[in-house]
């Protein structure tokens, strides 16, 4: 029995954060100014089911503008929850309170572009963070 208790403890934690796993996309650019476009995935069903097609940047104003094209690879409708995520040079996130969580749902087997725009100047880099 007492060690029934740990076991427990230890496969509760697993499956919670088994649930908290998400896919990132981002897009970084080299040392030569060419864009490279990354997609890291911590949860495999996710991962097999959307992905992140196309992202693209443009400055407006002094604010850096992203649309990210996402693809529903699975045949059934997915929903899903998106978020943008902004970092200045140095890789401080910026305004992390002002960024929500956005709904999305998708037919299968369709794309869907997603857009947002940089909270202030100082934002070079993002990341998209998406979740069930």
């Amino acid at each position: 029995m007492t060690l029934l208790r740990p076991m427990l403890a230890l496969l509760l934690a697993a499956m919670l954060a088994a649930c908290s796993a998400t896919n990132m996309g981002r897009m970084e650019v080299d040392e030569d100014g060419q864009t490279i476009t990354k997609v890291y995935s911590s949860n495999s069903l996710l991962a097999s089911r959307i992905s992140v097609q196309d992202l693209k940047q443009k400055t407006v104003g002094d604010l850096l503008y992203i649309q990210a094209t996402l693809e529903n690879d699975w045949k059934f409708e997915l929903d899903f929850q998106y978020k943008f995520k902004w970092f200045d040079k140095d890789g401080f996130e910026q305004a992390p309170e002002g960024q929500p969580w956005r709904q999305v749902v998708m037919a299968g087997r369709s794309q869907n572009s997603v857009q947002a725009v940089a909270p202030n100047p100082s934002a070079v880099r993002f990341e998209i963070w998406v979740r069930e």
